[in-house]
């Protein structure tokens, strides 16, 4: 039987959480459309094993794909090299599935003909708990243009969580992420758009994002130790839009892609600037030089009054006019921004999961 979908489920010492994620997946009948591609990466605990356990009891619907460690891009790029479905989604070890949407989602599947599908999400704590939902309602009907929503702000600040691409895409152009890092699920969502025309739209939570488990990637502590991780993610983003600029053109994707590329970039001047001494100094001198050799219009639009001020200040401007500051003057200044970053977020009435890390 030709599958419908495809997901992909990079998998690390995940064996607290693997068994709810897989079990969440099982639809009865509609199973038999799905492929699910548990990507073991270099495990150390029973993860594997918990795994193969789904593969032997429901066999030509679980496989097993067990390798070295490669980290999370590396995952996705042998997940999409493996599938063979029509439509393909990452769904992340430690999160899950709301089943019975999950059933209604393969029947809306069936029905359309998009390039993408976008579908709410609920976040939920440790205990299961739905603390919120992401809802992605745009009034527009079940299927729209691309070019029509693209540069609307729910559109833009959706998250992975939410979509769902056309597979033969995604070969076509030959989408890879970044190996060996962290912090690559933003890629998912950034150049794959590049190639969608056809919107579709699943008015119903699908996806269960877990929120608060120790040692995820959005942990301050543990970000604070993969600051290169995210360095190398931005650059490789500035190179994926270059790349592509030409062929998206005058597009409004166009600015969808910068749309989601700015935050990345200006992520990591705002971290390392809150975190500055003479080894951030050093990092993010090398940072920004890489950035201009790989995209001026980028460096020039990241350091713009428009996309990196505060309260009228130019902060990355003076930063890049006065480098050779002493320390002390560069962390004053970054940390009144934090503090005043964290009291409009407090304040803020927006998605939690859109408000950015800077502004």
């Amino acid at each position: 039987m030709e599958k419908l979908l495809t997901l992909i489920v990079p998998s690390y010492n995940m064996e607290d959480y693997l068994g709810d994620c897989l079990e969440s997946l099982l639809v009865g009948e509609s199973l038999e459309q799905v492929e699910v591609l548990v990507i073991n990466d270099g495990s150390k605990d029973g993860t594997s094993g918990i795994a193969h356990g789904f593969e032997a009891a429901f066999p030509g619907v679980f496989r097993v794909i067990d390798k070295e460690n490669g980290n999370y891009g590396s995952c996705v790029n042998r997940g999409l090299d493996e599938a063979t479905g029509k439509y393909v989604k990452v769904l992340d070890a430690d999160d899950s599935f709301d089943t019975a949407n999950f059933e209604k989602y393969l029947s809306f599947l069936s029905s359309v003909d998009a390039d993408l599908i976008l579908s709410d999400f609920a976040v939920v704590d440790s205990e299961r708990t739905t603390r919120k939902v992401i809802r992605y309602d745009m009034h527009r009907g079940t299927e729209f243009d691309m070019d029509s929503t693209c540069t609307d702000p729910i559109f833009q600040n959706m998250q992975m969580h939410a979509v769902t691409y056309r597979l033969e895409n995604l070969r076509r152009m030959g989408y890879r992420q970044t190996e060996g890092i962290s912090y690559t699920d933003q890629q998912w969502i950034f150049i794959p758009m590049a190639a969608v025309k056809k919107v579709a739209y699943f008015a119903s939570p699908v996806y269960r994002y877990l929120v608060g488990r120790a040692g995820q990637t959005v942990d301050p502590a543990v970000k604070m130790k993969s600051v290169r991780h995210t360095m190398k993610c931005a650059a490789d983003m500035a190179a994926m839009y270059e790349k592509y600029r030409p062929a998206v053109g005058d597009r409004p994707v166009r600015q969808y892609l910068l749309s989601r590329v700015t935050p990345m970039l200006k992520d990591v001047y705002v971290f390392a600037l809150s975190h500055y001494d003479e080894a951030m100094k050093s990092m993010l001198s090398e940072f920004d030089g890489q950035l201009k050799r790989i995209s001026r219009e980028l460096y020039d639009y990241i350091g713009s009054r428009e996309a990196s001020s505060f309260m009228g200040f130019e902060y990355l401007a003076w930063w890049r006019g006065h480098r050779d500051t002493g320390i002390s003057v560069v962390r004053f200044f970054s940390s009144l921004y934090m503090i005043v970053l964290r009291l409009r977020k407090s304040s803020s009435d927006e998605d939690p999961m859109s408000v950015p890390v800077s502004f």
